[in-house]
């Protein structure tokens, strides 16, 4: 188990998600930053196990018994005793340290793994806090999480990290509603990222619906609503599951990770048709599947 010494600004348990519930207005939730959770899942050799999500760093805990665990993110330092190291990797912890994440300079996100996993409250399925939906509730200094079966195992590191560049690209499929607006104009706009949260990035533009509203229906995660001020907002992980704004079309999932680490910057969109589309999904779990069995395959 750990002891939660500092939780910072917001540390909550995620996991994949909860699906399946959206007929009852509740949303996925889940790892803003899938590729940050899944890599730190893989260095340990496991599949989607509970992490802790800890935006913008800053968290301090004691571990209490002997572990492996891995914290991940676009970029990052940890201090072991005071001892530091790079992030994107896995560690051995021993009881009694004491284990600071740096606050950070790069990104929004890091996702700290156990090897087999928090053994974290589930409601609806997962084991996802949703501030927003008050579904369970964020880490606070003094709490204590349990493991599910501590192990320690061979530490791994990785060269890889999500790629969030000065200009991001997002690549977008159109949808139904998308004659709705002037497209060859969206694309050729360049936004800025206005805000950003767990719901939704809002992007600072103007290309603006012809219809300012139009009747609420169901959104999912990706959709791009464009209000009448013609600001875009980019729905993530805790987005609500109804909306009246017309809808451009949807981010694939893999930009939205990035965008979810993008602090600043110029961000342009880029349409892509569904069925690459389909192929970017499919290629990108693929890749941490394998990689996460080559891990295996080494500790075994």
């Amino acid at each position: 188990m750990i002891r939660v010494i500092k939780s910072g600004f917001l540390s909550t348990v995620q996991d994949m998600g909860r699906a399946g519930y959206t007929d009852i207005g509740l949303t996925h939730s889940g790892a803003m930053d899938e590729f940050s959770y899944l890599l730190a899942n893989a260095l340990l050799g496991d599949k989607e196990k509970a992490c802790v999500e800890i935006t913008f760093g800053n968290f301090e805990f004691e571990a209490m018994r002997d572990f492996s665990a891995a914290v991940c993110g676009i970029d990052g330092e940890i201090e072991i005793n005071s001892q530091k190291y790079k992030i994107n990797r896995t560690f051995k912890l021993k009881k009694g340290d004491i284990v600071k994440i740096k606050p950070l300079k790069k990104g929004n996100f890091v996702y700290f793994c156990v090897k087999n996993g928090f053994d974290a409250k589930k409601k609806y399925g997962s084991c996802s806090v949703s501030v927003r939906e008050k579904i369970l509730e964020p880490l606070k200094d003094g709490d204590v999480l349990n493991l599910k079966a501590p192990e320690v195992i061979p530490n791994r590191y990785s060269k890889l990290s999500v790629d969030v560049p000065d200009v991001l690209e997002l690549r977008i499929v159109l949808g139904h509603q998308k004659d709705l607006f002037n497209t060859e104009e969206f694309f050729k706009s360049e936004f800025e990222l206005k805000s950003i949260n767990r719901q939704g990035a809002v992007l600072k533009g103007g290309v603006k619906p012809e219809k300012g509203d139009i009747i609420s229906e169901g959104i999912s995660f990706g959709t791009v609503q464009v209000p009448a001020s013609g600001d875009p907002i980019v729905l993530l992980k805790e987005h609500q599951t109804i909306g009246g704004y017309p809808k451009i079309g949807n981010v694939l999932p893999v930009d939205c990770f990035r965008l979810s680490q993008f602090r600043r910057g110029k961000i342009r969109f880029k349409e892509i048709d569904l069925e690459s589309a389909k192929k970017e999904v499919i290629e990108f779990y693929s890749f941490f599947k394998k990689l996460r069995f080559s891990f295996v395959e080494m500790y075994h």
